[in-house]
C-alpha cells in the first residue's frame, strides 16, 4: 500500500484556543486493488466539522453525486460528527475515513469518549438520517464513540 499526502498537518486554520493551532491531516490512501480512502483527522469540537462536511461534499462531487445528494451527505456527515465528539475530552480528535464503495461514498468516524455509552441521537437527527442517508449507524467501544455511513449517488443501494 502506498500513500500520498493531500495535504500538510497544521493548515493554518488559526488558534484554537488553548489547544494551539489547530491542525488537519488528509491522507488519500492507494492500493491497486481497492480504490482509494481518504484520511482525515481534526479537532473534536464543532468549530472543525465544516472539514468534515467539505471533504464528503467534495468527494461526492467528484463521484458525479447530484447537487441534492451531496448536501444530504453533508447533513448526514454533520449529524454524526456532532454526536459523537459530544462528551469527549478537550485534546481528543476525530478521526474520519471516506472510501467508495459500489456506487456510493462511506464515511466513517470516531473519536475518544468520556463515557463508554453510545451517543444518544436528538430526535430531530435521527429522523434527518433516516431521511438522507442510505445506511447509517453509531456506536461505542473500548472507550470511543464512532459511526458508519452510507450515500449511493443515486439514492439507494445498487
Amino acid at each position: 500500500m502506498m500513500g500520498a499526502n493531500a495535504s500538510s498537518a497544521g493548515t493554518g486554520l488559526g488558534p484554537s484556543g488553548a489547544e494551539g493551532w489547530a491542525q488537519s491531516e488528509r491522507t488519500v490512501l492507494m492500493d491497486a486493488g481497492h480504490p482509494p480512502q481518504v484520511h482525515l483527522t481534526i479537532p473534536a469540537t464543532s468549530r472543525y466539522l465544516r472539514l468534515a462536511r467539505l471533504t464528503a461534499a467534495g468527494l461526492a462531487g467528484d463521484l458525479g453525486y447530484s447537487v441534492d445528494a451531496i448536501e444530504d451527505l453533508r447533513i448526514a456527515v454533520d449529524e454524526l460528527c456532532a454526536a459523537i465528539i459530544d462528551a469527549t475530552p478537550a485534546n481528543a480528535s476525530l478521526d474520519l475515513t471516506y472510501r467508495e464503495i459500489d456506487g456510493g461514498l462511506e464515511v466513517t468516524g470516531r473519536c475518544r469518549s468520556h463515557s463508554g455509552e453510545v451517543p444518544e441521537l436528538h430526535g430531530v437527527a435521527r429522523e434527518l438520517l433516516n431521511m438522507l442517508a442510505d445506511e447509517y449507524s453509531i456506536g461505542a467501544i473500548d472507550g470511543h464513540r464512532d459511526f458508519r455511513l452510507v450515500k449511493y449517488a443515486e439514492g439507494g443501494a445498487p
